[in-house]
């Protein structure tokens, strides 16, 4: 079965148009790590680890919307699976839509 995923790209979507040309998403809350190979199995270890860092990037940041965007961020990099459908709007009332063909993981039924 596939899943579907709304994925705003940037803030007000400025990186939608740039991101459907070239046929790419993206994530990414902090300025300097490299993630691959680094993904923990499960969203709850990763945010263990990245919701401290994430707060401390952003400073007065609730600890719930840390929460939030670490599990946003490890869904995008490790949740999206090879022919799952990503909706991501342009910030003007359209969504430019997809099938994830870029994961190596395949579901366990394929």
């Amino acid at each position: 079965m596939k899943n579907y995923y709304r994925i705003m790209l940037g803030r007000k979507s400025i990186y939608a148009e740039e991101a459907h040309k070239e046929n790419f998403i993206g994530a990414g809350w902090f300025s300097d790590v490299d993630f691959t190979n680094k993904l923990p199995e499960s969203w709850r270890e990763f945010n263990k680890i990245n919701i401290p860092k994430y707060i401390k990037e952003n400073p007065g940041t609730l600890k719930v919307a840390a929460g939030l965007a670490c599990g946003m961020l490890f869904t995008i990099s490790k949740g999206i699976l090879i022919g799952d459908i990503v909706l991501c709007p342009d910030g003007n009332g359209i969504y430019y839509e997809g099938a994830s063909c870029g994961r190596i993981k395949k579901r366990p039924s394929e």
